[in-house]
């Protein structure tokens, strides 16, 4: 009897302490919880910062060309003096900052105060677009380069469908803007009916009014150097919003759509719009998708393509909070420009995903049979478009 009690006693004890344990993890996990809760608030908050600091920056801009002088602004924009320079111009403008958002923003801040005709801009917006698609390149490239070539090949196929899409519809929207004058007659005809909108009028004068501190500063530095200012100004802010939209939803979004939605083209495609809705950036956005893939989470299949679809339109909400900043119809034409070539290209390539991906597929195994293969694919197509922006422009 008494060996019996003793061992019930032991085992009451081992349950209290059993109990206990279970408790004291409860607790620690309500505190990661509530942890991760707060540093989710935080990151928002600080997203909604950056998102005043980007609006503050286009006002940032569009004062300091009107202090400069509008006249002065567009002689150095008009060495950019046809649509092909403007192509060009879009593809490098966008590579150098590593932003379409940043850059388009830039665009319509100048078409905004009169310094950049609407054609110029519809062309580098088109060109624009396959800007993006060199960071996708350089992480493939720096991240697995010497890694075992299946790896490599891997990683290089996301990158190589994110540029042969951007790069298809370049040719195909800059034939039909150069020959018909299709997108400027959009962009026009955007900017005739958001004329009609009086509210419009009104916006700047909000971002101004939420904003005092720019003309502040303007009136004890040089509009130059203010121009400059908030150009840094705009990329740094939609650099820090991407950054803390990505840590407060990466965590618990990212995860689960990702691993979840590559099971057909439709919710890949949904999950593209979603993501770079959250997170503007469609080379942070597409580029997070190269260690996914080389890792095996998620498969190559058919349903990359659908999602760099996806991630196109997502982007381009960015760019209209840009242009209903400066309240100008002409700048929101021009982003009506942005938005409808990323639709229509959606249309156009949803429907051959398949016959596309093949085909990209077998041109990547051939570029990345051997290094130098690979290395030569990429100078050509990227030095190549960069000596013409330069003759372009000294001619």
């Amino acid at each position: 009897m008494l060996v019996l009690s003793e061992t019930n006693q032991t085992k009451t004890i081992g349950s209290h302490l059993s109990t206990k344990k279970i408790f004291n993890l409860n607790i620690k996990e309500m505190r990661l919880i509530k942890l991760l809760q707060i540093s989710r608030y935080k990151n928002l908050l600080f997203a909604l910062i950056s998102l005043y600091f980007f609006i503050a920056s286009i006002v940032f801009i569009k004062e300091s060309i009107v202090l400069i002088g509008l006249e002065q602004v567009q002689n150095y924009i008009s060495l950019i003096d046809d649509k092909l320079s403007g192509v060009f111009a879009g593809w490098f403008g966008t590579a150098f900052l590593q932003s379409s958002g940043a850059f388009d923003s830039i665009i319509v801040a100048f078409v905004s105060v009169g310094v950049m005709p609407i054609s110029i801009a519809v062309s580098t917006i088109i060109g624009a677009e396959i800007g993006t698609t060199i960071t996708t390149q350089l992480v493939s490239i720096v991240g697995y380069f010497r890694q075992e070539r299946e790896r490599f090949r891997t990683s290089f196929l996301v990158a190589m469908l994110h540029y042969w899409y951007n790069f298809s519809t370049l040719i195909i929207f800059f034939s039909v803007e150069f020959f018909f004058g299709t997108f400027t007659i959009i962009a026009q005809a955007g900017s005739s009916y958001f004329s009609k909108i009086p509210v419009l009028n009104e916006i700047p004068s909000i971002f101004s009014l939420i904003t005092p501190w720019v003309d502040l500063i303007l009136e004890h530095i040089p509009a130059w150097l203010g121009f400059i200012g908030g150009c840094l100004l705009l990329i740094l802010s939609l650099k820090n919003c991407e950054k803390f939209l990505s840590a407060a939803f990466a965590g618990e979004v990212a995860g689960s759509l990702i691993k979840s939605t590559f099971g057909s083209a439709s919710k890949a495609f949904l999950a593209g719009v979603i993501f770079t809705i959250l997170v503007p950036s469609t080379s942070v956005m597409i580029s997070m998708l190269i260690p996914l893939v080389t890792t095996g989470v998620i498969g190559t299949g058919y349903y990359i393509l659908p999602y760099i679809l996806g991630a196109n339109i997502g982007t381009v909400f960015d760019v209209m909070l840009a242009a209903l900043a400066t309240g100008n119809p002409a700048a929101i034409g021009v982003w009506l420009v942005h938005l409808a070539i990323n639709i229509i290209g959606a249309l156009i390539f949803l429907p051959i995903v398949r016959p596309f991906s093949d085909t990209v597929q077998n041109l990547n195994e051939f570029l990345t049979y051997s290094k130098k293969r690979t290395i030569i694919f990429l100078v050509i197509s990227n030095l190549v478009p960069l000596i013409l922006l330069i003759v372009g422009i000294l001619r």
